[in-house]
């Protein structure tokens, strides 16, 4: 025995004092207690100074052992597997040392058990053999072709070289093997019901034969036929067509011989089938294009609603419905700042689709500056810097009947004065005007003449303020004088501007129209501004139509002035570009697939814009203006097609065979993907299980926490499982099982919290394993056994017999050291607890030991 810690027995010392303190206080103490307290004192002073009895040293000795692992996995064919255990048997019969004889795949045996061969774990085997071995040394011989599919072998291997055991190796060489498999199957992962597509089956064979194909599209079967292979890469392309929502398996089979491995043959692919996209097409007309838009989309795929710019909805809530959004010629006047601040956030908040097609009333010529429009589409509206711009010619038809004064407040004859009065003064110098005012007869307020400066541009502006109230209205009579006056007018913008109230005398709209095509002949154009709730609305709309100018409503005599100023700067600005040109792609890009620019038809104009940063540039003119523009905006996106979808711009368009799909194509771009939604589900592989992860969250983007939550899992035979997935962070559920079976997998999340039920669905393919493919690298396998022997010290057998452990002498050991200060204080304690009761009089004892 020997104390750790002597040096606190000096406090042995101090026991003396201790006793005379216990004496001076308490007078004369019994003498059993003294002694009581002296041996607590003493026992817990020994206890501190940590006596240690010390043992003897113990002879130990260790048989050797040697391990044999037997590599029984898929890959080697049953004739290298069975070369393998012959090898091992062999191995065994000539050791005089004892061999224990392990089997391994994805898992480990003894030899004889049952195991799983569709995975090669060298390390598990490693590390079953150094279990097995231990401390009694001995030797590791592994019996392998060398490729591994799962585990890190030489991890392993050096942690048996840390504990002193040499690994010998000998590598199954595998003779050339005739083998054909389905490499993989290519599939888009998410389509639209009815939605064409493609798969792609990428076939690999060692050797010239000829296979029979069977592809199979849930439980129907799509294509069989005989497919000849060459040696290397082989594809076949399979065009099929989505049915109803849901999970689409597919699944490829070919069969034949000569071939080895029968599990390769076979491989799948899992997706996801959406309804049919609803979009909404707000148009600013009378509906001449959306009608057959829309019947053309429909035979694309795409179900679209028609509304006019009064009926969309002010809240995106009562956009639920719609996936995307498309604007067919709207000008800002036409909506509401609600309505495009709703448009806005329908893109950047919610995710979803816009796209807006040109046309007279649109972009820069339908005021969309400095709106949330302009914020959201991909182009600004501002018409590109041009060397030289035409002189313009602007003739303001103003209507000064008695209706246009005031009912209240400020008239509209004011403000139609006022604003002929800005329109003087955003024109150029150069620029020239005209002003026309008109009841049931015409006068000239200002001839035409240049705008000028100082005092001729004052004369002009006091002629207008000047102007009177008149009578009845004739606007036919107004245009018949002021248009063919506008033709004679040098330069080549030439523009009128009619501002009225009322419904005219005459209602002739054949005249009209061919006073109007007289008029487009000549290169003149005309917009309208309808003033209040008493003009007759359409016919100033077909007038701007026929004129090849843009219609404006004003609601308040206030929107007058507004709506002039826009035309002066849009005349003033010629953001309208005319004439034939093809439109050049500027590189591929998703929106034109299957499309070469030389399919797509000419156009004869478009509005001019400048491309934003960030913004993809899909076609252009041969100005280099954006025809095609579309950028990520938020979490959606927005695309602007500059000219328009019918005549004048794409006159030829509507005959063409592929409009309805050309426009399909770019409304589907803008949409949200499918699987897209406020719960997402994922399959992740990890290992040999699968862990099936749904992310959720509530209205707001916050997580949804504490719901029900279920998948249900439909294998590729056709049965089910029904699982809970448990929730591990906020918003997340998940949970992993174990899938057996090759082939494609639907799944179903399916979500309750309160009255709120959720779903989504996803396809999961589960291919076969690596096993079953020849080696990418075929002197890997013979790296990884060298380098294994080499790590811990073994040797290539090469065929050659056991290489003998050595023999492990005898080791000489230290038993273990006892302490024995807990016995102390256990002493201690329990003398304690004697003297309390001593001293309380629980316990008697003679009298004696007590005095």
């Amino acid at each position: 025995m020997i104390l750790r810690n002597p040096q606190f027995l000096a406090f042995l010392m101090l026991v003396p004092l201790i006793i005379g303190g216990w004496l001076w206080r308490r007078g004369r103490l019994p003498a059993m207690a003294l002694v009581l307290r002296v041996a607590i004192v003493t026992l817990i002073i020994v206890a501190l100074a940590n006596p240690v009895m010390l043992h003897g040293r113990i002879e130990t000795a260790a048989a050797p052992l040697i391990v044999v692992l037997v590599d029984q996995s898929d890959s080697l064919t049953d004739q290298g597997k069975a070369t393998l255990r012959a090898r091992a048997a062999a191995l065994a019969a000539g050791s005089s040392t004892p061999v224990q004889i392990i089997t391994f795949g994805a898992t480990v045996a003894a030899e004889g058990g049952t195991l799983r061969s569709d995975q090669t774990d060298i390390a598990a085997a490693l590390r079953a053999a150094r279990g097995l071995i231990g401390a009694s040394g001995g030797r590791v011989v592994l019996l392998s072709d060398g490729l591994q599919t799962r585990g890190d072998a030489l991890a392993e291997a050096r942690a048996l070289a840390l504990a002193g055991i040499p690994v010998d190796t000998e590598q199954y060489q595998a003779p050339a093997l005739s083998e054909f498999w389905i490499a993989t199957v290519e599939t888009p992962a998410t389509l639209r019901e009815g939605e064409e597509f493609t798969a792609r089956i990428v076939m690999v064979s060692t050797v010239a034969t000829g296979v029979q194909l069977e592809i199979t599209a849930g439980n129907e079967r799509m294509v069989t036929q005989q497919v000849r292979l060459s040696p290397g890469e082989n594809t076949y392309l399979y065009t099929g067509r989505a049915g109803e929502p849901g999970i689409l398996r597919l699944q490829a089979t070919i069969s034949g011989q000569p071939d080895t491995l029968a599990r390769n043959n076979r491989a799948g692919a899992a997706m996801l089938v959406a309804p049919m996209p609803r979009i909404l097409l707000v148009e600013g007309s009378d509906g001449a294009i959306s009608a057959p838009l829309r019947g053309a989309l429909r035979e694309a795929g795409v179900i679209a609603d028609v509304a006019d710019p009064t009926a969309l909805p002010a809240q995106i809530s009562a956009l639920g419905l719609y996936e995307g959004i498309v604007l067919i010629d709207v000008p800002a006047s036409a909506l509401t700042f609600d309505q495009m601040a709703t448009l806005r956030e329908f893109v950047r908040s919610e995710g979803r689709g816009l796209l807006a097609i040109g046309g007279r009333s649109s972009f820069t010529l339908g005021a969309y500056k400095n709106t949330p429009l302009e914020e959201t589409l991909p182009v600004e509206m501002t018409p590109p810097p041009r060397p030289e711009r035409s002189d313009t010619t602007l003739l303001l038809i103003i209507d000064q009947s008695a209706s246009m004064g005031p009912e209240t407040g400020i008239s509209k004859f004011t403000m139609a004065k006022e604003a002929a009065i800005m329109a003087t003064e955003s024109l150029r110098q150069e620029d020239r005007i005209g002003v026309l005012a008109f009841d049931v007869s015409t006068r000239w307020v200002v001839d035409f003449q240049p705008v000028g400066v100082g005092l001729s541009l004052a004369d002009v502006q006091r002629r207008i303020s000047t102007l009177p109230l008149g009578g009845g209205t004739d606007i036919y009579n107004a245009l018949q004088e002021g248009l063919p006056a506008l033709a004679q007018q040098p330069g080549r913008v030439r523009h009128a501007v009619l501002l009225t109230d009322g419904r005219s005398f005459t209602d002739d709209r054949q005249a009209y129209r061919m006073l109007l095509e007289e008029a487009r002949s000549q290169n003149i154009t005309l917009s309208t501004i309808a003033i209040g709730t008493d003009a007759d609305i359409n016919l100033l709309q077909e007038l701007a139509r026929w004129g090849a100018g843009r219609y404006h409503y004003a609601a308040e005599p206030n929107d007058i002035p507004r709506l002039t100023l826009l035309e002066s700067e849009i005349v003033r600005t010629e953001p309208q570009v005319e004439g034939d040109f093809r439109a050049e792609q500027t590189a591929p890009h998703p929106m034109l697939r299957d499309f070469a620019p030389e399919q797509i038809p000419g156009l004869k104009g478009y509005v001019a814009t400048l491309l934003k940063p960030g913004a993809d540039l899909v076609l252009r003119s041969p100005d280099g203006d954006p025809v095609l523009a579309v950028w990520q905006y938020g979490l959606g996106r927005a695309a602007a097609w500059t000219p328009g979808a019918e005549a004048p711009w794409a006159a030829d368009w509507s005959n063409w065979p592929d409009y309805g799909r050309f426009w399909a194509q770019l409304i589907r771009y803008t949409l949200p993907e499918p699987d897209s939604g406020p719960l997402q589900v994922r399959a992740i592989r990890d290992g040999d299980s699968v862990r099936i992860v749904a992310d959720s969250v509530a209205p707001g983007g916050r997580p949804l926490d504490l719901a029900d939550t279920q998948a249900t899992i439909v294998l590729p035979d056709g049965s089910s499982r029904l699982i809970t997935l448990r929730q591990t962070a906020p918003g997340r559920y998940e949970q992993a099982l174990t899938l057996t079976t090759d082939g494609s997998y639907a799944i179903e999340v399916r979500q309750q919290k309160g009255n709120e039920v959720r779903s989504a669905q996803i396809g999961y393919v589960q291919r076969y394993p690596d096993e079953y493919l020849p080696p990418a690298d075929p002197q890997a396998g013979a790296r990884l056994l060298n380098d294994i022997s080499a790590i811990t010290g073994g040797t290539a057998l090469r065929g050659g017999p056991l290489v003998t452990p050595g023999v492990v002498p005898l080791s000489a050991e230290r038993a273990p050291d006892t302490g024995l200060w807990p016995w102390l204080i256990g002493l201690a304690a329990f003398l304690w607890i004697i003297e309390i009761a001593l001293r309380r009089g629980w316990l008697r004892l003679p009298q004696r030991f007590t005095r």
